[in-house]
């Protein structure tokens, strides 16, 4: 490599023991590839590590791209991370050592190099300037396919001529008018923005061409191609088996690569053909077993292709004028003096982009010679190539051709990869034809001259390459017009006379096998330690290196130097004198192997005038031959040699040339045991042999023979003639010695002997002495059989006087004679074989007749009779022609060309020699036919008769007439057609079901007969299959599994395990049966019987009905009112607008997350994936985040669809899915503006299962995105936007988007459109209760319109659509009650509101607050019925509860199990008709089937039944039947280990879904409560509660299936919590009532709690005299106004003593009870001091348990409370929000509680601190439950000090666990904390420890004993939250 190289860089700073190997693996990683590597130098950096520097040539211009831009790579060494740099090389980068001589030289000679450049780069600039101004760019998006952006992108880098731009081809060319500026535009590069991303893009110089030329380009390199680029690739797939499994179907791979880049691995596979490769590319999809891949073309390939041709293109077009050496100076060129340095010829950057053939071939010869220098393992030099002068060859000598390839290195990519090893390949052009070859072209000279002398040999190929140059090298030559590779390997001497004198040239001798040329050629410029200075060229001889200096006086110097030493090896440098021309010889080419000589010798005479006799001859090689004259009677032969070069002699055409003076000595006779050094000392002694200055030895043929390399060619002269006056001896051996003029033709021969005959022993004196005949051998390949059996070939046989030996086996011809007589009948048989045509045969031939032709020939015999009767045909014909198979199993025909005859007359000649007759039958009766069937068609192929049956025909075809074969076959069919059926008798269902699935019969069919098998088929195949099968039932394996467990019950039961165990029988091949208590069987694959009666198309109308689209909201935004926002009920697919926009993952492929994809790909059809799979190639095969592209709507009613890949909330930070979101919508947006559309509709974009994000969260950033662009773009063509949220999300959508809208249309709630229907339609669905003379009718319509007595509606937190719409529909007042009777409750946690009817059509109206919390709201609802039925009610109307945040089914169930409730309350209601008006029909079905299944407890309702239509039946009958109990179940298969492995995963599926949960809670060791509640919640939720309990701790265990027990947890958790307020009430006040009989009753614990807290909220009305009589719900404790006479309570006591309802009433303390007045009375409990008594500081509480109340930032409280915060490490710059004091009364009462009980038992330990105050940071999710509930340690996981409630002493400490919300904003608590007594912590600390030795338990648990920074409480009372703090 050199400095020239455009593609080369240099890597500095890599590790000592970094190799070349991991370097560049660490390359690899970067998508990058080097060629070749050279370690330059070893430094020491700073840290005084070892380091090197390495010089790296890649692979294209786009490698060093990417390696500049990153400027460091980072790798890893010995465990550490270490980086590397990277730079661009140039000569000034390039390591170099220098000393202080050598900088001030060329200081000196810096003018003179300066202008040497500038000539270099104007000479340059003017050849190619036309041709290189142009860059090719690829990886465009469509927003870049612009010429005007282009050219904007572009302009920066200078003027621009034109921008073509190909939609076709997707690529652009830019044309500056400088190619300065191209080639600054290709070495920075160019980006464009793809999205939030960016792409950097492929540019290539290329030509000047039109765009046509450039498209016929781009189609020339894809139909080359034959590799691809696949990625996606899963890691448990990427592997070389998974990889061919996908593509082997396409075509043969000849290899595949696997990369591991940081980005994505990818693979590159390669087929053999380029037809596989674009069969991969023209598919959509590449399905996988591990998915759908993403497949391209192969860049670097399409780049190789692209310079091939356009080099190939430059050459065509490249100026007469151009110059391509520059050898010598010019005559007004300066000469250089003695000191001046050699000048490198470096290029200017400014002439990178010309082609690497021009850059080399403008070096001086020095660097041109210099580049392929070797030497083999004996110091021997390899002979240089052909040719006649390196000077007019140094500029073609690139290109070699290559053979004997072996087929599975026969591969583009491949041949590249293993010459690039060798250099720098310009290009590769690959055969397509059966004569597989490839002609190589390199870069540098040099490396094809190394290529050729060393060969090459391929990885596990048997043989190396055949390897010569190619015959396009020879074609610029000026020597004669015929080639000189028809003369043999003949090869001349370098001549020397044509480049030097003598007093300015040296040879150096004594070289070793790694001398590096650079360093010798260095040493020989250096004047301080050589004597040298500059060198005009260096030329690789036989004897050594060559040299030639610029000054004759720099010759001296270096001669005059006693030693010369590189490497520690002492060269020998001798002065090298010019050869002479000899003027009395000449050499003949192309002359016969055995001349006449005689006719020779008269040819000669002939050719000169004064006919003279030539002297001697002397045979150097096969066709040269030495002739001598007497130059003393013939003079100067230069005359002669000319009449005779190219004449004729002996039909052979002569050449000659001149013979020059050699220095190269021939000896042969030598002994064996002679050394070389005794001969160079010989040869060196002038007075024993008359030589000297002896270069090189050379020892050839096992030491007898030895060429001897002089410094002075005259010594060579002057040895010979002294030999001619008596032998030499050397060595003690007399030798012969001679000229040697052709030692590289010597050389070549013992380096390639010919293949090895063995002798053979003669029979006779006269065989012995006979001459072996002369062979060749000629492989005719597929022309074999037309050539040998043709006429001409006889013609042929007869002609000449050879014996021919035809060999089928090898299809080849082997002549054997007269050397001349095999040569023309070669030539004759070559030239025969080339005028034969091959094509498909068939082209004009019936498809059956062309099948009957493949099938003759693929059997030998077959294919004999075959061509027998076609040859005799042609031959009648007068064809010359034959049918052969091909290697790809095709036909091919071939014909003489000259025959006369074309294709389609030659195949109407072989149609006519087959027959075809045809019959009918059906395809069904061959297949019944089967085996006897195939033995008779199998009988006909051996009498060459082929048979073809499809689509209900039968087809015989044959050479001879078939109508014998087709009575056989009509015979056979005849017994394979009648059917039987016959039973198989077997008592076990489970075999009868087995067989039937997975006995494969082709013959028979199968089926169920009760508990029997019935077999199906004709009497033949029944006479096989019956038998088989019942071996088959009998030796199936059964096995039983109990099930007893309830939970394995429930989950056999559902339909989650019923699809685990289908799944299991599929996999494990096996049946599975539930087998009952009463010994029904039921398969798990069992279908439910469907009705067959066919329902009537639905109406238009109903059609309309069943998904229509409505409007919830519409409003104009705030910030553009020119445009509408309106949020939209119904399927976004058919929603009728101009764009769509689809949340999409990063393939963008539909269908795999479900969702809108799902139904795009339903609705829209596969042409919308087709179109986003080419879309996908364009965007470089990934969708980033916060991207969107357009494609076509394919059915859709929309024009375009938007797809955008939303952020994944889950798997990223909020910060980084907030940023992406409102990207996406932005871009959605712009496309959409872009294509002028008006109207877009826009899902809410990542809020769903898979993506993660919250529906509060993601409406609140999408429309404030959306009011920002529109605030931004006034004059926007979107003027409607409309929002498809789902069911769940569709009111807090709602909610958002009036925040920024003006409202202008109402809707009553989430799903109700803006006009609501005046009539309410009735459902034929109506269900009577009769036991409790109820009935409830579902009704369709507006709530608001229906008839009832109490009409209750649906909200939330009492504010929404339908408060709106009914406030407009009745009076604006409406809205100010319903305010002022949830200020007068005081409670915020109010659950029910009463309002005045109005003008409604009812006499009641209640307003319920639904938190979509069913367990919640079913206490609710039952509760607003209690409510209706104290009102005395005859009909209620309820909504939909929740409709707009539940499904279907939820809504449905809540409301069914709510009346449940209610009903088992009341037994006889007032109420007797329920409507459930729902405002669509898409609710109804859930709702029929919730009712349908109806069932009231036997407790309360035991006769009760419900009946459709108002039928009533008794409970008995019409009670849905509960499932039946699986008593086991029945696994069969073939194999037990089958049943076995089914059981077994069956088992650990069970333990998978049964799962526990733990509450701890000292409650629970109050037996009392706590069990009769845990066998509650067992029966309802079906789980199993393990109470364990103790004096210390109390636990339960909750075992179940996953989601019963997360349901029995959150009940158990809430009523422990209850429990807690109601035992801390217990121990300040008892309420007691005095019975008939005058005695003190105690309330129950739940009354007494339920008594005390009303009479507080009585007290605190009654202190604001607020008369009236009040009603209180007993869950929610609300109160509601009634009359203005006495304050009541409506009050559920469930208790022994008293009635199921109660009235109380306080101002007179009595109790009122079936028209029974019973006093009560309230009595504290305890001392006056354990009284406790709320903080004088609170605010008033309002009736309210909980207050949360904000202080004032400028009052004392505040500022005291900010400076604890600040004062303990709050992190300094926080913004504070707010600080809230927090009211809870009842947890304040409870901590009161436990502080009292630790200070009575520290009373004795005054140093002990009770309290401390200390901080506690937590989420925004946990603050409202901390508020209401108190800390919970059941919620804490195990920490470092155990499982507890954490609380820190620094605040600082608390703020890492203050996890920021959405919004930024985070919080913390100031809390007061029970510490007291504490003990060290440890992580399996679950209960408070006991001091040893005492049952007495500590306070609390610490991290460090002497200094506690953090404590660990265990009881939830413990601590109490005094005030929040909300900040950022």
């Amino acid at each position: 490599m050199t400095s020239q190289d455009e593609n080369v860089v240099i890597i500095t700073g890599i590790p000592f023991n970094l190799s070349l190997a991991r370097l560049k693996l660490v390359l690899y990683s970067y998508d990058v590839t080097p060629l070749s590597m050279r370690v330059e130098r070893e430094q020491n950096d700073d840290d005084s590590t070892s380091s090197k520097s390495v010089i790296a040539c890649m692979s294209s211009a786009s490698d060093v791209l990417i390696l500049l831009k990153r400027g460091a790579l980072n790798c890893t060494v010995a465990g550490k991370e270490r980086s590397i740099k990277v730079g661009l090389f140039t000569e000034e980068s390039g390591v170099k050592e220098k000393n202080d001589n050598e900088k001030t030289l060329e200081e000196s000679s810096k003018a003179d190099s300066e202008s040497d450049s500038e000539q270099e780069k104007n000479s340059q600039e003017g050849n190619h300037s036309e041709l290189l101004r142009c860059v090719h760019c690829l990886r465009l998006t469509d927003e870049y396919m612009n010429g005007t952006k282009l050219k904007a992108t572009f302009s920066r880098f200078g003027q621009i001529d034109q921008v073509l731009v190909s939609m076709e081809r997707k690529f652009a060319v830019v044309k500056f008018q400088n190619d300065n500026d191209a080639y600054n535009a290709l070495k920075t590069g160019v980006t464009i923005d793809v999205g939030k991303n960016t792409r950097i893009l492929s540019l290539s110089l290329t030509l000047d061409l039109p765009l046509k030329d450039y498209n016929n380009i781009e189609k020339t390199v894809r139909s080359q191609q034959s590799s691809i680029f696949c990625t996606r690739i899963p890691t448990h797939s990427f592997n070389y088996d998974a990889i061919n499994k996908t593509f082997i179907d396409f075509g043969p791979i000849i290899r595949i690569e696997l990369h591991q880049s940081q980005r994505q691995p990818y693979a590159l596979v390669d087929f053999k053909n380029p037809q596989s490769a674009r069969k991969v590319m023209s598919c959509s999809d590449i399905f996988t077993p591990f998915g759908t891949v993403v497949v391209d073309w192969n860049n670097r390939e399409t780049n190789d292709i692209r310079k091939m041709i356009l080099n190939e293109r430059r050459q065509k077009v490249k100026p007469s004028g151009a110059v391509t050496n520059r050898n010598y100076r010019g005559k007004n060129d300066r000469p250089s003096t003695s000191n001046n340095q050699h000048r490198t010829g470096r290029r200017n950057n400014r002439s990178k982009p010309t082609s690497r053939a021009s850059s080399t071939a403008s070096e001086p010869p020095m660097q041109a010679n210099m580049q392929g220098l070797r030497r083999d393992n004996r110091g021997r030099p390899m002979s240089p190539p052909p040719g006649n002068s390196s000077e007019d060859q140094s500029h073609i000598r690139k290109q070699i051709y290559c053979r004997n390839i072996p087929e599975a290195f026969y591969n583009r990519n491949i041949l590249m990869t293993h010459f690039a090893r060798c250099g720098q390949v310009e290009k590769l052009y690959l055969s397509t034809s059966e004569s597989k070859f490839a002609i190589v072209t390199f870069c540098e000279q040099s490396v094809a001259e190394t290529v050729v002398k060393r060969g090459l040999s391929l990885p596990g190929a048997e043989k190396p390459l055949v390897i010569r140059w190619s015959n396009n090298a020879y074609t610029k030559q000026s020597s004669p017009s015929k080639s000189a590779s028809a003369y043999g390997n003949d090869r001349e001497p370098f001549h020397l006379q044509s480049v030097h004198n003598s007093d300015r040239t040296i040879i150096v001798s004594r070289l070793s096998a790694k001398m590096r040329t650079e360093k010798l050629q260095n040493y020989f410029l250096n004047n301080r330690r050589s004597g040298g200075g500059k060198i005009l060229s260096m030329q690789e001889l036989p004897a050594g290196i060559f040299i030639v200096f610029e000054d004759p006086s720099v010759q001296k110097s270096v001669l005059q130097r006693e030693k010369h030493e590189v490497d520690r090896k002492e060269l020998k440098v001798f002065s090298k004198t010019e050869p002479k021309q000899l003027e009395d010889r000449f050499i003949i080419m192309g002359i016969a192997e055995n001349p006449d000589m005689t006719i020779l010798e008269m040819f000669l005479e002939n050719c000169d005038k004064y006919q003279n006799t030539p002297n001697s001859y002397e045979k150097i090689g096969r066709s040269q031959l030495l002739v001598i004259y007497d130059f003393r009677t013939c003079g100067n032969v230069e005359r002669i040699r000319i009449q005779v070069d190219g004449k004729t002699l002996e039909s052979q055409k002569l050449l000659t040339r001149p013979i020059f003076q050699t220095d190269c000595l021939k000896v042969v006779d030598l002994k064996e045991e002679t050394s070389n050094n005794f001969i160079e000392l010989f040869f060196s002694n002038v007075q024993r042999s008359g030589g000297k200055d002896v270069t090189f030895v050379d020892r050839q043929v096992a030491g007898s023979q030895a060429f001897v390399f002089f410094a002075d060619c005259n010594v060579v002269d002057r040895i010979v003639a002294r030999s001619l006056l008596g032998k030499l001896e050397v060595d003690g051996q007399k030798v012969q010695v001679s000229h040697c003029y052709n030692y590289l033709q010597i050389v070549s021969q013992l380096n390639n002997p010919p293949p090895y005959v063995p002798p053979t022993q003669p029979s006779s004196p006269s065989q012995a002495t006979k001459e072996i005949p002369n062979l060749m051998t000629i492989n005719l390949g597929q022309n074999f059989r037309i050539i040998t059996t043709s006429k001409l070939f006889e013609e042929l046989k007869t002609k000449f006087k050879v014996k021919f030996l035809v060999l089928e086996s090898e299809r080849s011809v082997t002549l054997e004679g007269d050397e001349n007589e095999v040569e023309l009948g070669a030539d004759l048989i070559v030239t025969l074989s080339s005028e034969i045509v091959s094509v498909v045969f068939g082209a004009t031939m019936n498809e059956l007749k062309r099948d009957f032709v493949r099938f003759c020939l693929e059997h030998p015999s077959r294919a004999e009779n075959f061509r027998e009767k076609c040859q005799a045909a042609f031959n009648a014909n007068l064809i010359i022609a034959s049918v052969e198979q091909g290697h790809t199993k095709e036909v091919l025909l071939l014909f003489h060309s000259s025959g006369g005859a074309g294709a389609q007359q030659i195949e109407t000649v072989v149609s006519g020699l087959i027959y075809l007759r045809r019959f009918s039958c059906e395809m069904k009766h061959v297949k019944q036919a089967g085996k006897k069937w195939s033995e008779v068609v199998f009988g006909l192929f051996q009498q060459g008769i082929l048979v073809i049956s499809k689509q209900g025909t039968t087809n015989l075809l044959s050479l001879s007439d078939p109508t014998s074969a087709q009575e056989k076959l009509r015979k056979c069919l005849k017994e394979f057609t009648t059917v039987k059926k016959e039973i198989v008798r077997t008592s076990e269902l489970e075999r009868v079901l087995f067989t039937i699935k997975y006995f494969n019969s082709s013959t028979c069919k199968l089926q169920r007969c009760g508990s029997d098998l019935q077999i199906e088929g004709t009497q033949h195949d029944l006479e096989f299959a019956k038998p088989a099968v019942l071996k088959f039932v009998e030796n199936l394996k059964i096995q039983t599994m109990n099930v007893k467990e309830a939970h394995l019950q429930k989950i056999l039961q559902s339909s989650v395990g019923v699809d685990f165990l289908k799944k299991s029988q599929n996999k494990h091949k096996i049946v599975i049966l539930k087998c009952t208590t009463d010994g029904k069987k039921i398969p798990v694959d069992q279908k439910k019987k469907v009705s067959t009666k066919k329902k009537a198309p639905p109406t238009p109308s109903q059609q309309k009905a069943e998904k229509p689209h409505l409007v919830v909201y519409e409003g104009k935004l705030k910030t553009n009112k020119n445009v509408s926002v309106k949020v939209i009920e119904g399927n976004i697919v058919t929603f009728p607008c101009d764009a769509i926009v689809n949340t999409s993952n990063e393939d963008i492929k539909l269908g795999q997350s479900g969702g809108i994809s799902a139904r795009i790909l339903k609705n829209g059809g596969s042409s919308i994936q087709d179109e986003m799979n080419k879309l996908l190639r364009t965007i470089g095969g990934v969708l980033f985040q916060g991207d969107a592209v357009v494609t076509g709507s394919g059915n859709l009613p929309c024009k375009k669809l938007i797809h955008t890949c939303g952020p994944s909330w889950k798997t990223q930070p909020t910060a980084n899915s907030t940023k992406y979101l409102k990207s996406c919508v932005v871009m959605c947006l712009k496309r959409a503006e872009k294509s002028t559309f008006t109207s877009i509709a826009i899902p809410l974009i990542s809020c769903d299962a898979v993506s993660g994000g919250d529906a509060t969260v993601c409406s609140q950033l999408i429309m404030d995105t959306i009011s920002e662009y529109f605030a931004e773009t006034q004059a926007s063509t979107l003027n409607q936007v409309n929002l498809v949220p789902t069911l769940k999300t569709m009111e807090q959508l709602t909610d958002t988007v009036r925040k920024f809208t003006n409202q202008t249309v109402f809707s009553c709630y989430g799903s109700i459109p803006p006009k609501l229907p005046r009539s309410v339609r009735h459902i034929p669905s109506k269900f009577e209760i009769g036991a409790h003379k109820l009935s409830v009718e579902i009704l369709v319509g507006d709530i608001t319109g229906q008839k009832c007595d109490v009409m209750i509606t649906s909200t939330k937190n009492f504010e929404g659509a339908i408060i709106n719409a009914i406030a407009q529909k009745v009076d604006i007042s409406f809205k100010k009650e319903l305010s002022d009777s949830l200020l007068r409750m005081r409670n915020p946690n109010v659950k029910i509101a009463t309002t005045d009817a109005y003008s409604l059509p009812c006499k009641h109206l209640l307003h319920l607050n639904i938190a979509a919390k069913i367990n919640e709201d079913v206490v609710t609802v039952k509760e607003a019925l209690l409510r209706a039925n104290f009102f005395g009610a005859k009909s209620i109307a309820i909504p939909a509860f929740g409709g707009s945040r539940l499904t279907g089914k939820q809504c449905a169930e809540l409301t069914a199990e709510s009346i449940k409730n209610f009903l088992e309350v009341i037994s006889q209601p007032s109420i007797g008709k329920i409507y459930v008006v729902l405002f669509n029909t898409s609710f109804v079905d859930d709702y029929k089937s919730a009712f349908a299944n109806f069932t009231i407890a036997a407790s309360s309702a035991s006769t009760s039944s419900m009946s459709v239509d108002g039928g009533q039946t008794s409970s008995s009958t019409n009670n849905k039947p509960s499932p039946e109990t699986i008593e086991k179940l029945i696994f069969c298969g073939r194999e037990s280990a089958h049943n076995h492995l089914a059981i077994q995963e069956l088992v650990v599926y069970k333990t998978n879904l049964v799962t526990s949960k733990r509450i701890e809670n000292d409650l629970l060791m109050n037996l009392g409560e706590t069990e009769k509640l845990l066998k509650l919640v067992e029966v309802h939720h079906d789980v199993e509660i393990q109470l364990n309990v103790n004096k210390y701790v109390g636990q339960a265990v909750i075992t179940g299936l996953r989601a019963d027990v997360d349901a029995a947890y959150e009940v158990v958790f809430s009523t422990l919590h209850q429990l807690d307020k109601e035992l801390t009430n217990m121990k300040f006040v008892q309420w007691k009532y005095c019975d008939i009989c005058g005695n003190d009753v105690a309330f129950p614990l739940k009354s007494n709690y339920l008594l005390e807290t009303n009479f507080q909220i009585y007290q605190d009305i009654g202190e604001k005299n607020q008369n009236g009589e009040m009603f209180l719900n007993s869950t929610s404790l609300k109160v509601e106004k009634k009359s203005v006479e006495t304050i009541e309570l409506l009050l559920a006591l469930k208790d022994n003593q008293l009635a199921a309802l109660q009235t109380v009433d306080f101002s007179n303390m009595i109790l009122k009870s079936s028209g029974i007045t019973l006093p009560i009375f309230r009595e504290l409990v305890g001392s006056p001091r354990d009284a406790i008594s709320l903080p004088r500081d609170w605010d008033d509480m309002n009736g309210s348990d909980v207050k949360q109340v904000p202080l004032q930032p400028l009052s004392v409280e505040y500022t005291q409370t900010l400076s604890m915060f600040n004062a303990c490490g709050l992190p300094g710059g926080s913004t504070i929000y707010k600080i809230s004091r927090l009211q809870n009364s009842t947890l304040y009462k409870q901590f009161h509680v436990q502080r009292s009980k630790v200070e009575r038992k520290l009373r004795g330990s005054p140093n002990i601190k009770v309290i401390r105050r200390l901080f506690h940071g937590t989420s925004e999710d946990s603050v409202n439950s901390i508020l209401t509930n108190g800390f919970d340690r059941s919620h804490a996981g195990n920490g470092a000090y155990g499982r507890g409630v954490y609380f820190a002493t620094k605040s600082s400490y608390s703020h890492d666990y203050a996890i920021p919300a959405a919004n930024g904003h985070r919080y913390m608590f100031l809390v007061d904390v029970v510490t007291g007594e504490y003990w060290q912590g440890r992580r399996d600390t679950t209960a408070i420890p006991i001091k040893a030795g005492s049952n007495e338990a500590y306070d609390c648990v610490v991290d460090i004993m002497a200094a506690p920074n953090i404590f660990v409480v265990f009881k939830d009372s413990s601590a109490y939250a005094l005030y929040l703090l909300e900040y950022s």
